[in-house]
């Protein structure tokens, strides 16, 4: 990557992009400016200021209409295709006024006028529309200001060709100029789509479906805004900014149109005077605007806008000239660039992002249009009896109602941001892109102070999210904030602030964590005299995490934990080897994860032993951590291979490791896995289908075999010649598709040693004709067998044969072996294989009810859900029955999800038993095995689909 990509933080891969987007985002303003400048150079030459009052009017309504419009079109079509058909259409448009203009009719002059007011919302429709197809947030963050530079820079360089275009074409003909740039914007945008692949994707036909109407949108969007406090003053303040900016113009252009009497001369200083005020507009912004927000506040800047524009009208009541109101307009136009606009931009992210868009088109389309048309009136109704100072008067007094309101917002901004906090929206603090801004925003001063107050909120969820966005803010007051959190009484608090203090660990002071020294815990102590000898900003971080290591939550502990590995290694690893005990895997998992950073040739035992730790976390660390030291781990890790229960954690270590030439080891372990796999898999298909226990059995052994085979497959990976290519087949083996099955063991016969492979991947084809190797003392060898599970499959099966029937039992305890027969005609657990259904049967209680008993109750908060195993459930809702379930189905699973209160009661409906399975033991099955999760999800599927598009809440929301 080039210096000058590192330095614009573009990453490889989007330089063909970044230069189009950007050359999209500089010719567009460029023709703009030189379009702008010319069209109103022609209405002032040939129609006059005198009209401008009534094209205020006319703009205000038309620009209304034309949002509306714009906003129909794309909610109807595909945007991308609008954002090209905006840059062509507004061409041909411009096109033929330039052809009108030979005409010599009045008629056109207005029109190109309009032309032009309307064109500066196209622009930002089709330019930052497009940039927001091709860029996600994250891209947005950095690419934005690019493409807003280039933006700015476009509207420079159009301002100061305008004069000698001028000099050579003519005025009329800069028509000709705006509509080529046009063009060539529309081949960018085209360029731009196309290089993110948006072009190339096949158009989908979407059902026909009733869409809101823009007007309905607005209507939405105004109730929304009518109960925020903030946005009704924001309402008011775009009404009342409108009524200024062209309040002021009107003078300015009037005193222009007198100095510069000629077109040509007049487009040429339009021109240098958008390329000067922008060029300022753009140092002010780069160089100044965000040191404004981080030391006064976003909303306080917006409260210089009005302040300006009372110094303007105050000078106009005593001086109106030329050379005044250019140096008024200019100051009031870069302070509004530069600094205002992007405040207001950022005041509109307090709205909920799916409102958002709503609000932006309602301000700009409703409140600014409604500003530009009243100082039409005013400018209308007093252009015959009033004065110049008399309007400067009223400028004045506008001025002056703005600055109220203006403040309201400023009061209301702060309360708006302690609800988005409250709301869980941390999206409104950190730094974000903004459309035309060429930086990217801090956390504002008013935001810093929101979030210092929140965190002394009564709610910990607030205080949680405060310590969170606290982390990027550089202010001692945060530091503080966030060390008072660690002694939090929520332990998600005191999470949050070690990972905001460790992310920065020059922010804790040293003396506040001196009384460690002194903790009768003497671990902790002689951790903490250690931590006293490093660098002061080493030891002051050390002191925060070697107390919070022995927190007695375990999110604390681990949290504190996990960043240990900032601290001295003799303190870390003091701390991190006990806590390898800990009852909370997420505990033992950060323990080990430290211990192998600090101490990695310690950390090799405790990985071993951990393969079998019953946690994926913490098998998932102790794998990371056996990794890590490479060749030094090998030999423990291969002996590891001979335990079952560490064959999987033992493989996928050594899948990131060198053997060094230790293949053999791996063959003899192959070859003894694929005896192992085929006895099982004989076993298995001897078997006799007669039954559910006897169909249990042989896919409990099935699943054996096959799980044996993929160890085998997997180890074989780590000798063949394409690895990746084996596991990625391994993976495709239990697809529910033949046809991938049959493209992994092709890829499996092609990429392995096919004379060990061979008899392994027989386990996942189709068997032609009758076995001889099939064992007669099946059912005794299972009984025998040392998995437990299966034994006591075998074990049901005898006992089915010498009479009994355990499913058809009455009595109140049904056998472990019994629930998992059960639970596989259950839809949420029929995908699960035998052995885990073992595992959910032995945590699994059995309930009994009589009829009449109130199994749950509306509006408590569920913590189980319950298996009906015989009888009927009613489900009730403000005491009316919705639904009933019986034997096989699942209720109460919404509520153990949502967490919220049950939407329904269960009532008994006779005698019923059920199998149930609390909120902790269903949260570690979730955890550990995804497919109940796609279970669950199968289920609810069902309950909505029951529920019908108008119908009632789901059944089982109890």
């Amino acid at each position: 990557m080039s210096t000058v990509q590192r330095l614009l933080k573009i990453h490889p891969g989007e330089t063909r992009l970044v230069v189009s987007m950007t050359a999209l985002s500089f010719v567009g303003m460029a023709g703009l400016a030189i379009g702008q400048s010319g069209a109103n150079a022609l209405f002032f030459d040939r129609i006059g200021t005198d009209a401008l009052p009534l094209m205020y009017l006319a703009q205000g309504a038309t620009a209304f209409v034309f949002m509306l419009g714009l906003a129909a079109l794309l909610g109807r079509v595909d945007r991308r295709r609008a954002y090209l058909a905006i840059p062509a259409g507004l061409g041909a448009v411009v096109l033929a006024e330039r052809i009108a203009l030979l005409t010599d009719g009045r008629w056109i002059f207005p029109v190109l006028w309009l032309t032009v007011a309307l064109a500066v919302l196209m622009q930002n429709v089709f330019v930052w529309g497009t940039a927001g197809v091709v860029t996600d947030t994250r891209r947005a963050k950095r690419l934005f200001p690019l493409f807003a530079a280039g933006e700015i820079l476009g509207s420079v360089a159009g301002g100061l060709v305008t004069q000698p275009l001028v000099g050579v074409i003519g005025t009329e003909n800069l028509l000709l100029v705006w509509a080529a740039a046009l063009a060539i914007s529309f081949a960018l945008c085209r360029v731009v789509l196309s290089a993110a692949g948006t072009l190339a994707q096949p158009r989908v036909r979407k059902a026909r479906r009733r869409t809101a109407s823009p007007w309905r949108d607005l209507t939405v969007a105004f109730g929304y805004v009518r109960r925020s406090r903030l946005l009704v003053w924001m309402t008011l303040a775009a009404v009342l900014f409108s009524v200024l900016f062209f309040s002021l113009y009107l003078p300015w252009a009037t005193a222009a149109t007198e100095r510069f009497p000629d077109a040509g001369d007049l487009a040429g200083f339009f021109g240098l005077f958008w390329a000067a005020m922008t060029a300022a507009a753009l140092l002010v912004s780069v160089l100044v605007t965000n040191r404004l927000f981080a030391r006064f506040g976003i909303a306080s800047m917006m409260l210089v806008l009005p302040l300006l524009y009372i110094g303007s009208f105050g000078i106009l009541l005593v001086s109106a000239g030329f050379v005044t109101l250019v140096i008024l307009r200019f100051v009031d136009g870069v302070w509004l660039q530069g600094v205002a606009s992007p405040a207001w931009e950022t005041l509109t992210n307090v709205v909920p992002d799916a409102r958002r868009d709503q609000v932006r088109t309602f301000l700009n389309g409703g409140p600014a249009q409604a500003g530009t048309a009243i100082a039409g009136i005013i400018a209308l109704v007093g252009r015959d009896v009033l004065s110049p100072r008399q309007f400067a008067a009223i400028g004045l007094a506008t001025a002056a109602l703005a600055v109220f309101v203006t403040w309201r917002v400023r009061a209301s901004y702060a309360s708006a941001l302690v609800e988005a906090l409250r709301e869980g929206r941390p999206e409104v603090f950190p730094d974000v892109a903004v459309a035309g801004v060429p930086f990217a925003f801090a956390p504002d001063a008013q935001a810093i102070g929101g979030l210092l107050v929140a965190m002394d909120d009564a709610h910990p969820s607030v205080r949680r999210l405060s310590a969170q966005l606290l982390a990027d803010v550089d202010d001692p007051r945060a530091t503080a904030a966030l060390e008072r959190a660690l002694g939090d009484d929520d332990p998600s608090v005191r999470a949050q602030a070690i990972d905001a203090l460790a992310s920065a660990p020059e922010r804790a002071e040293a003396d506040t964590f001196l009384p460690l020294l002194d903790d009768p815990d003497a671990a902790v102590a002689a951790s903490a005299a250690a931590a006293t000898a490093t660098p002061p900003n080493t030891a002051s971080a050390a002191r925060v995490l070697l107390r919070l290591a022995a927190d007695a939550d375990p999110t604390v502990r681990s949290t504190a934990l996990r960043h240990l590995v900032a601290a001295p290694a003799d303190a870390a690893a003091g701390l991190a080897t006990p806590a390898l005990e800990d009852e909370d895997p997420a505990v033992r998992s950060a323990a080990l994860a430290t211990l192998a950073a600090v101490r990695p040739v310690d950390a090799l035992g405790a990985a071993i032993r951990m393969f079998e730790d019953p946690s994926p976390r913490v098998r998932e660390a102790a794998v990371t951590a056996a990794a890590r030291l490479g060749d030094r781990s090998v030999d423990e890790v291969l002996d590891a291979l001979d335990r079952p229960a560490a064959r999987d954690a033992a493989l996928r270590s050594l899948a990131r490791m060198d053997l060094g030439g230790r293949d053999e080891r791996v063959r003899i372990f192959v070859v003894e896995r694929s005896s192992e796999a085929t006895g099982d898999d004989a076993l298995a298909a001897a078997v006799p289908s007669d039954g559910e226990a006897a169909d249990l059995l042989r896919d409990a052994l099935l699943e054996r075999a096959r799980a044996t085979g993929r160890s085998a497959l997997r180890a074989l990976s780590l000798i063949s010649t394409d690895g990746a290519a084996v596991r990625s087949a391994i993976e495709s083996l239990d697809a529910s598709d033949p046809g991938q099955v049959a493209n992994a063991l092709e890829t499996l016969e092609a990429t392995t040693d096919a004379t060990i492979a061979a008899p392994i991947l027989a386990l996942w084809e189709p068997r032609a004709g009758p076995r001889h190797d099939l064992p007669d003392d099946w059912l005794e060898r299972a009984s025998a067998d040392d998995d437990a599970f299966v034994a006591a499959c075998a074990g049901t099966l005898i006992a089915q044969r010498g009479g009994g029937d355990g499913m058809a039992r009455t009595n109140a305890t049904m056998p472990v072996i019994e629930r998992v027969l059960f639970l596989r005609r259950v839809p949420l657990f029929d995908e699960l294989a035998p052995a885990d259904l073992g595992a959910i049967a032995e945590v699994a209680q059995e309930r009994s009810f009589a009829d009449g008993v109130l199994l749950a109750s509306e509006g408590e908060l569920g913590d189980e859900l319950l298996i009906i195993a015989s009888g009927t459930v009613r489900v009730e809702a403000g005491g009316s029955e919705i639904a009933r379930r019986g034997r096989g189905e699942v209720v109460g699973e919404m509520s153990l999800i949502t967490r919220r209160p049950r939407m329904a009661s269960l009532v008994a409906d006779g005698d019923v038993r059920a199998i149930r399975i609390g909120r902790r033991e269903f949260e570690s099955m979730i955890h550990d095995r995804p497919d109940i999760g796609i279970g669950v999800m199968r289920v609810l599927a069902q309950r909505l689909a029951e529920a019908g598009p108008a119908g009632p809440a789901p059944a089982s929301n109890a």
